[in-house]
């Protein structure tokens, strides 16, 4: 009996010990959190981030948003906002005042210095310069074609001088990282394994899907460029061509990629898309830098910086007719039939406003260049022969001049 007393005790005496104990280490971890930790003051916890449109060429609208930009926004917190290419400098101007930040999308349009996309993306690239001049952050994100938008918008060169011929569409591929990657805005903080394997062949994550790049040499071609950017890194193309696949400004937030981190998550269609956990994760990394940079200063990422910009809408009415929700998305992968020539038609598309008239290029404008030739027009066609061409006949034509022309970026 006594043995069992004892025993008892030494139990009792022991479940009190370890119970101190847990408290102990509860009181030391909770501690240690509220001494460590201090919680961000962030400006804005709901950035609006802008996605420029891209001109429809032959699809049900005058511009369009792949949703995968917008799937990848909202992966880092953000709302998507349209920004139609051809709005009026009013229109353009009150919905930059409104926006924390901007995304500049792939897509298939010819970035000619006088087109009006890129006039429209001067503009409100001009206006992001002023505004992180002030103070008031305003980050920019570049993927791939906008990527190469932002080297024209600093330099004001010509596509055609910037740009070389590259072996990259479908092509899944590593990174090589340049000294500057280390110590960047974009990748200082990503986990050491995702450093490791965006280099490792055996990974291949990121996905490079382009017909154009710009060689390193040409940082040095064109010093204007290294004035505004550092490469962080560079890629081979499937001919051993290397060319610059991400960058970050040096002075304002502005961070591109010609590679896409949007599709790992949220494209399909395409086979060579990497769907790794290790790709996601990237994809999900870059999402929380650019809108961390819409959330904080001009030494954070691109969606983080937004969150500290200070620009809002002017109402909460005016907040919600912004937003991409009106527009309803298009399963385009399933009930569209893609031009062979366009090797981008993203999954799920946002669609916008009617055409003012059957598209005949990329932007729309091209001139003599917008268009088949008379020359090339079938002898004998109603076309040369002074009859007005069908409908079924004009589509026929435009998808025959345009699968000659080798891609758009």
């Amino acid at each position: 009996m006594a043995r069992t007393a004892a025993l008892l005790a030494l139990i009792v005496a022991a479940l009190a010990l370890a119970q101190g104990a847990r408290l102990g280490v509860q009181k030391e971890i909770t501690s240690g959190v509220s001494d460590s930790y201090v919680p961000t003051k962030y400006k804005n916890t709901k950035p609006l981030i802008g996605v420029l449109t891209q001109p429809c060429h032959d699809c049900p609208g005058k511009s369009y948003i792949a949703a995968g930009y917008v799937k990848w926004i909202e992966m880092g917190g953000g709302r998507a906002v349209p920004v139609r290419f051809y709005s009026s400098d009013s229109e353009l101007r009150r919905l930059f005042n409104s926006l924390n930040g901007l995304v500049f999308p792939g897509g298939l349009t010819w970035l000619w210095l006088d087109s009006p996309y890129v006039i429209a993306a001067r503009k409100l690239f001009n206006w992001a310069l002023e505004a992180n001049n002030k103070g008031d952050v305003f980050p920019i994100h570049g993927t791939c074609l906008g990527f190469q938008l932002l080297h024209i918008l600093a330099s004001n060169i010509s596509r055609n001088d910037l740009l070389v011929d590259t072996d990259s569409v479908a092509h899944p591929s590593t990174l090589i990282w340049t000294p500057e990657a280390a110590g960047s805005r974009l990748f200082g903080g990503l986990a050491p394994d995702l450093h490791d394997k965006l280099a490792d062949p055996k990974f291949n994550i990121a996905l490079q899907n382009h017909m154009y790049g710009i060689p390193p040499s040409f940082y040095q071609k064109f010093p204007v460029l290294a004035k505004w950017y550092k490469p962080l890194s560079t890629t081979l193309d499937r001919n051993g061509t290397e060319y610059i696949s991400t960058m970050e400004g040096i002075k304002y937030p502005f961070f591109g990629t010609q590679w896409h981190p949007e599709k790992p998550p949220y494209e399909f269609g395409m086979e060579e898309v990497p769907h790794s956990l290790d790709a996601i994760r990237v994809s999900q990394h870059l999402a929380n830098v650019f809108l961390e940079a819409a959330r904080m200063s001009s030494r954070l990422s691109s969606v983080e910086a937004a969150r500290m910009s200070s620009h809002k809408p002017e109402s909460k009415e005016e907040e919600l007719a912004m937003e991409i929700y009106d527009t309803a998305p298009i399963f385009s992968a399933r009930f569209e039939v893609m031009d062979e020539e366009n090797y981008d038609g993203p999954d799920i598309t946002y669609y916008f406003d009617q055409k003012d008239k059957p598209p005949h290029g990329p932007d729309d404008d091209e001139g003599e260049d917008s268009g088949p030739t008379r020359a090339e027009r079938a002898p004998g066609s109603a076309e040369q022969e002074g009859e007005q061409l069908s409908e079924q006949e004009e589509r026929a034509l435009h998808f025959k001049f345009w699968s000659t022309q080798g891609g758009f970026f």
